[in-house]
């Protein structure tokens, strides 16, 4: 009896401990889930990344888990790394591509500004407007449709090639030799027709002779490359022409020699000054209308998001601010406050650092309060007319002063750091700046200027047909008569 209990007893207790065993195992078991589950969520969530996995589980293997479980997380170890380089190799070659395409673009458009900038300045032809003066249209052809005595030259230059000019010379130059020549440097594009209007007015306002030089490239001018070198290669030539006892041009006084540049042909007027200035070859003044500072100022203007590539591609200069300061000329700066193309600020940087040189000249500045870049000869008035007249008069007094010598030399002229500013509104016409000497005759219809028919100017050619019955009004001539050309 008491043997059977005991062993109903040991039965009973062996069952008890498989019940605790297999309760314990199954809380293990539960356990061992949920970690498995939770390490799962984070490397699936991007929370455990590749160097974080070996330590973390490195750390659980202290824990006793399972071996298979051990082996599973080994597993997702080496998943997680090669899914983490692969992503950022990925991104690493992607961002590679990127700066070559980047670095491949930037160098494209260096290259192609390197190599292409002096077609980006220089236009030889422009839209429809033709090379070559006899391919204008009437009244642009050549100055005898406007009943002006001219004569051509042909200037060779250093290098040998050849180029084209008009002589506007005026009938009383014949016999008096106080007549004014005025070489006229033109702007980036067309040829010297295209300004006979401006020309003509020059001729008759000023009383003097209009010299108008074409660049190489341009015009009748020999087919060259058209650069920076060239362009001052040809405004030497052309001093040196004038000064050359051989040339073919008649009553010309090389003593009363003025150089007047518009736009680009300012700088290339400042070139010729400085030329003069060391060569040794007289030259009586310098006018400049709406030109620039230098080429790379205007960049930053024209061209902000290339302006820091600048320095590694730019190779044209025409630095006219670095030569106005040297310049002991005088000097005359007409300027359009409401130029848009050369921003107005250029004209007063040239003026202000000639006026605070040392050099001892007349500095004068007129400027025209509506004047934009290619219109302000028209578009100033009289006032403008009267402006530039006074500027020639009070240079030529001076040299009759000082009985011919240079006037602009320390201490022997009458210029001793003279400086002036003018101002004129778009239509004024006021005669309260002339006076007997320097007086401007605008034709019979005083008040009336080119200014008026600015509104109905749409492009460059309009502007210069309206300017050329500005100047027919004033000598009296018919502006419908057959020989203009119909609008």
């Amino acid at each position: 009896m008491c043997g059977s209990l005991a062993q109903d007893f040991c039965y009973a207790a062996l069952r008890l401990g498989d019940v605790i065993c297999n309760r314990q195992s199954i809380a293990i078991q539960e356990r061992e889930r949920e970690r498995e589950r939770r390490v799962s969520w984070v490397v699936g969530r991007g929370r455990l990344t590749s160097s974080r996995i070996g330590p973390a589980v490195r750390s659980l293997q202290h824990c006793h888990l399972p071996q298979n479980w051990v082996e599973k997380m080994n597993d997702q170890t080496v998943a997680a790394k090669d899914i983490g380089g692969g992503i950022v190799g990925t991104l690493v070659r992607f961002s590679w591509r990127c700066s070559a395409c980047v670095s491949g673009l930037v160098a494209l458009v260096a290259g192609a500004l390197y190599w292409k900038q002096d077609s980006l300045l220089y236009f030889p032809t422009i839209g429809g407007v033709p090379r070559h003066p006899s391919q204008n249209p009437r009244r642009y052809r050549s100055p005898s449709e406007h009943d002006v005595p001219f004569e051509t030259h042909m200037i060779k230059c250093e290098d040998g090639v050849t180029i084209h000019s008009w002589l506007l010379y005026h009938p009383s130059s014949s016999n008096n030799k106080e007549i004014p020549t005025i070489i006229f440097f033109h702007g980036n594009a067309g040829n010297i027709g295209l300004r006979l209007p401006n020309a003509v007015q020059m001729y008759h306002y000023l009383q003097a002779n209009i010299w108008l030089v074409e660049y190489r490239g341009f015009g009748d001018s020999d087919d060259a490359v058209v650069n920076e070198k060239g362009l001052k290669l040809d405004a030497e030539a052309v001093l040196k022409y004038a000064h050359d006892q051989n040339n073919t041009m008649s009553n010309v006084n090389v003593e009363k020699l003025f150089v007047f540049g518009r736009s680009l042909g300012g700088a290339v007027a400042f070139h010729m000054a400085k030329f003069a200035q060391v060569s040794k070859y007289p030259l009586a003044g310098v006018l400049v209308e709406n030109t620039f500072v230098s080429i790379s100022t205007m960049v930053d203007h024209l061209m902000p998001y290339i302006a820091p590539l600048k320095s590694l591609v730019l190779r044209i200069g025409w630095n006219s601010g670095e030569i106005a300061p040297t310049i002991n000329t005088p000097t005359m700066f007409l300027a359009g406050a409401q130029d848009t193309l050369v921003p107005h600020g250029h004209m007063l940087e040239l003026f202000t650092r000639m006026k605070n040189s040392k050099t001892d000249n007349l500095v004068r500045m007129h400027v025209v309060k509506n004047g934009t870049h290619n219109e302000t000869w028209m578009q100033g008035g009289k006032a403008y007319w009267v402006a530039i007249k006074r500027f020639l008069h009070d240079v030529l007094s001076a040299e009759e002063n000082n009985d011919g010598r240079a006037v602009t030399k320390n201490g022997t002229g009458v210029f001793q750091r003279k400086t002036s500013t003018s101002t004129t509104e778009c239509t004024e016409a006021s005669s309260s700046v002339t006076n007997e000497s320097i007086e401007v005759s605008m034709g019979s219809n005083d008040g009336e200027d080119a200014a008026g028919m600015i509104s109905s100017v749409g492009n460059f050619m309009g502007m210069a047909r309206e300017a050329t019955r500005s100047v027919a009004a004033g000598r009296g001539v018919n502006p419908s008569a057959p020989s203009k050309k119909k609008e």
